[in-house]
């Protein structure tokens, strides 16, 4: 469409950049026949411009107005699109696709080499990111409710206040990336409760927890410590809060089979597409869809 503008987008656009993310989710929404709360707008708003301080973040404009957005971070040689939206009315016209394959190869000449998504069940969107080149990998499944019947504290495991350099490290092993940034910006902007894990004196793992919501990112270097670290994880967020939530890569049968054991309910699925396999995600639950 030739009176459509690529370009990168403005600190002063964000709020308007939230309004059309909004409206596209709620278009979704009614689309697919879910009766869910839209994100709150001043959450969405701090992660926004988390990304656009730290990633690429690009908007179609057409007749001046703001009709596409689409942004990614990338982190090492790992490039993650953590948004993509088209105002609705102008869908299917070819609009995203050009903006997307602009914040791909943004994301290429940054040095990024694998790329992937969480995606949500629309079709047009899924479209696209195998265009991309991004195919199948797997399900996310997110897992809500109160923990019932959790197992004791496990013996031979402490926890610590997480630092920011074993979150990294960590990181560089189940997630083929540090992403300082990011756990710099839960750690000290978003304040999110960190802790690292021991097993008999030797870092194996992390989690995170917001009071009141959701728990992740987790992670875990060993196989066999999943279970270990995610009931800690659990114990410490339901402690503080009615209901917890956990985002599942569904090749992690692990904290699929704990969430089950444990009363929690399924209640959301979506898609993760990717260029390659990414890191130990079997090992892995993600912080939610906008930083993975």
């Amino acid at each position: 469409m030739s009176n459509i503008i690529y370009r990168a987008a403005r600190e002063d656009e964000l709020p308007a950049t939230l309004d059309l993310f909004l409206e596209a989710v709620a278009d979704i929404y009614r689309r697919q026949n879910l009766d869910m709360p839209l994100p709150p707008r001043a959450g969405a708003g701090v992660v926004y411009r988390h990304i656009f301080k730290t990633g690429i973040f690009r908007v179609a404009e057409m007749d001046g107005k703001l009709v596409g957005i689409c942004h990614a971070i990338v982190r090492d040689e790992v490039w993650f699109l953590s948004g993509f939206w088209t105002r609705p009315g102008v869908q299917e016209r070819g609009i995203g696709g050009g903006l997307l394959r602009e914040v791909r190869q943004e994301g290429a000449a940054a040095g990024a080499k694998k790329f992937f998504v969480w995606s949500s069940t629309d079709q047009t969107a899924i479209a696209s990111y195998l265009k991309a080149g991004m195919l199948p990998g797997y399900q996310i499944l997110t897992f809500t409710g109160k923990p019932t019947s959790l197992p004791d504290p496990p013996q031979r495991y402490t926890v610590e206040p997480l630092s920011l350099e074993v979150a990294c490290g960590i990181d560089r092993e189940v997630r083929e990336t540090r992403r300082e940034a990011d756990h710099r910006f839960w750690l000290t902007e978003l304040k999110l409760e960190g802790r690292q894990v021991r097993r008999d004196g030797h870092l194996i793992g992390y989690y995170y927890f917001k009071r009141g919501e959701t728990c992740g990112p987790i992670a875990w270097m060993e196989r066999d410590a999943g279970v270990a670290v995610l009931t800690l994880a659990c114990r410490e967020a339901s402690a503080h809060s009615e209901s917890i939530s956990l985002r599942v890569p569904g090749i992690n049968h692990d904290a699929i089979r704990f969430a089950l054991q444990h009363g929690l309910r399924l209640n959301g699925t979506a898609h993760l597409f990717t260029s390659a396999p990414i890191g130990q995600m079997e090992q892995y639950l993600a912080s939610g869809p906008a930083l993975f």
